[in-house]
């Protein structure tokens, strides 16, 4: 019941979202909730510097614990601004007409306090979720440490354009297993919207919506479960239908143990759009050795049987320099915003600016994410005027091999 309960909350959880105008006016959504929390976060301006950060690519990182690598290091010796696990922040900027807009968005316990009933049992679902997903899928970002698999529409790779829904298993499983795995998916992807459209400001989902509205996109699907709305929960052995709830967008993301260097995506939706959920999150300690000598990077198998991803390196490691709680932050480089990562966290950034992931120096994350690539929405224009094929091989392609421009 405490999943049951808690999904249902996500739909209902705030009937009258604030708009940025709304929180800079002094209007949180509970204004005698203490300062930097869900209620009432804490607004910051802030604006960008577009002449910071490294060369794209580029690896980041929260400490400088590789003595002879070129990580670079986010702190605030460099001037960025950290939020700590707990905290809830709203960036914001004024464009030259004076006009309030959103750069960036950090929400902590959006499933209540950790370690409650109802918050432990959506994360742990969801975690079962995701487990399942990434390995049974095909990993889009092989380059990367950790695992990331990609869920609904894509473009293909880049020598066969094609839009269609992602042909994603790696694995030879019957048609009933995948569509079960696929309808868990739906619904993990779903409920990351609901929580995303309770909490968010409405000035960024309200765009989403016109945007998908306007140009005719689809919603979440697979190959093995239709289009559609509403979605289905199993859990404990029960399952929990949600028959009339609008499905999520229509491109999205599981990663486990993830690491992203410096990079940017364009996106189709401007400015905040990229959704982002951290449903769990684990730090291991550093190895008893203070300076290890240089080995092999991990693979993808090995990194998900690894309780702590990336932590083999190629370059020499002093454990003893190790963030005393783990990698794995989210960096908007020229915000020069570090985000520390938490179970029960929402973000909402704009993926068109430069941003990554710090090296995870023993921390794993589970993430579900909702995107809105300019390569895909590209294939779906010309699919419409059958320009390119909508055909059965989208999905096949390797995302680090991809030109999205």
């Amino acid at each position: 019941e405490e999943i049951e309960t808690q999904v249902y909350k996500l739909h209902l959880a705030n009937k009258e979202p604030k708009t940025i105008a709304d929180f800079l006016a002094g209007c949180p959504i509970d204004p005698k909730a203490p300062i930097g929390t869900l209620l009432n976060p804490r607004i910051i301006e802030r604006k960008r510097d577009l002449s910071f950060g490294p060369p794209i690519r580029t690896v980041l990182a929260d400490t400088a614990s590789r003595p002879f690598a070129n990580d670079f290091v986010c702190d605030e010796a460099a001037g960025f601004y950290i939020v700590t696990d707990e905290e809830s922040v709203i960036f914001f900027d004024k464009d030259d007409a004076s006009v309030v807009f959103a750069e960036r968005i950090v929400l902590r316990d959006v499933f209540g306090e950790q370690g409650t009933p109802e918050s432990t049992a959506i994360c742990e679902w969801f975690q079962d979720v995701i487990d399942t997903a990434v390995n049974e899928r095909r990993d889009v970002r092989p380059k990367s440490d950790g695992t990331m698999v990609q869920l609904g529409y894509n473009a293909g790779p880049r020598d066969l354009r094609v839009f269609q829904l992602a042909k994603s298993y790696t694995k030879n499983l019957d048609e009933e297993t995948k569509a079960d795995h696929d309808t868990e998916v739906i619904a993990a992807v779903t409920i990351t919207w609901a929580v995303a459209k309770a909490w968010l400001p409405l000035d960024i989902t309200n765009k989403i919506e016109d945007t998908l509205e306007e140009n005719g996109l689809p919603r979440i699907a697979t190959r093995n479960i239709a289009a559609g709305v509403g979605y289905q929960i199993q859990f404990r052995g029960l399952a929990y239908n949600f028959p009339t709830f609008e499905r999520a967008p229509p491109e999205a993301y599981f990663t486990y143990g993830y690491s992203a260097s410096y990079h940017k995506d364009p996106c189709y939706v401007s400015g905040v759009c990229g959704i982002s959920l951290n449903v769990g999150r684990t730090v291991n300690p550093p190895p008893s050795s203070t300076l290890a000598t240089p080995g092999l990077r991990q693979t993808r198998s090995q990194t998900h049987a690894s309780s702590a991803p990336g932590q083999i390196n190629s370059t020499s490691e002093d454990f003893s320099k190790w963030p005393a709680n783990g990698g794995g932050n989210f960096v908007d480089m020229t915000l020069k915003v570090v985000v520390h990562q938490a179970a029960g966290t929402l973000f909402a950034f704009n993926p068109a600016m430069g941003h990554g992931t710090t090296r995870l120096c023993g921390a794993t994350n589970y993430l579900a994410a909702i995107t809105f690539s300019s390569h895909i929405y590209k294939a779906f224009q010309l699919a419409q005027t059958g320009s390119i094929e909508a055909g059965d091989k989208a999905g096949d392609g390797n995302f680090d091999e991809l030109n999205v421009d």
